[in-house]
């Protein structure tokens, strides 16, 4: 039970970080690839761990994925003071 809460952790973090790279797509902006990879990489770590965190619960999973994700993010835009990433 435990490693399908961390597959739907992941699953919820790479969704997050999709979101984020459609959502760039479709305003036009700049991708830079190597932010993207890692940003992916970290969403997948940090999904699983989360999923892994609510191993009682599917959805908790999935949404701990993606919302653990999302704060991260907004944490480094807070830290290094930029709008966008």
């Amino acid at each position: 039970m435990i490693w399908e809460n961390i597959a739907l952790g992941l699953l919820g973090g790479l969704a997050r970080a999709c979101v984020g790279l459609l959502k760039a797509i479709r305003n036009k902006k700049k991708i830079v690839w190597k932010y993207t990879a890692i940003s992916i990489l970290a969403s997948g770590i940090v999904g699983a761990a989360a999923g892994a965190l609510f191993d009682s619960d599917t959805k908790m999973s999935i949404i701990a994925g993606y919302i653990g994700t999302d704060l991260l993010e907004n944490t480094y835009k807070i830290i290094f003071k930029k709008e966008q990433i």
